[in-house]
């Protein structure tokens, strides 16, 4: 099974580079960029995993985080950053990001990190949004109560129980 990914980026030079090196097996790349005909692509496409660079849309860029997990909750974004603007990445994060990756990045670790994303988006349409909902409130107090490391150690234990329960990954 393929992978729909969309990378969002108004460096058309920088969006079809990455989608030159991304357009193998298991990708099916579509690119925009930016907020025009968004929602319609994810839609259209089934859109698993979203590339969205902060570099040039910024604040932008946020706004269009959020407006995707609006959308559509169980699609899961990457954003690539600058250095420079790591106040950017901080705030995605809370918005509901699944990670960021910084400009330069090495290609092979990117690839990975979608594929993990993609399996992340499998495991939660296996759960109840009500679970999941129990799941990040309960994290959520042990962050602020001062204890993030449990909270993750939670979160993380969730997850390897739910993998265990589907049995060995097929190859």
């Amino acid at each position: 099974m393929g992978i729909n990914l969309l990378i969002v980026d108004t460096d058309i030079g920088f969006r079809q580079s990455l989608c030159r090196h991304l357009v193998t097996a298991p990708f099916q790349v579509f690119e925009s960029e930016g907020r025009w005909g968004l929602k319609k692509l994810i839609k259209k496409h089934n859109i698993d995993v979203v590339l969205l660079s902060l570099s040039q849309l910024r604040e932008d860029g946020l706004a269009l985080l959020k407006r995707i997990k609006r959308f559509r909750p169980q699609v899961e974004v990457i954003l690539i950053n600058g250095t420079g603007q790591l106040s950017l990445s901080i705030e995605g994060m809370k918005l509901g990001a699944f990670d960021d990756i910084l400009v330069p990045f090495d290609l092979n670790r990117l690839m990975a990190r979608i594929k993990d994303a993609h399996q992340r988006k499998q495991e939660k349409a296996g759960r109840s949004i009500f679970e999941q909902y129990q799941d990040a409130m309960t994290a959520a107090a042990f962050a602020e109560a001062g204890e993030p490391d449990m909270a993750l150690e939670m979160l993380e234990k969730k997850a390897a129980s739910a993998q265990e329960c589907k049995g060995p990954k097929e190859e």
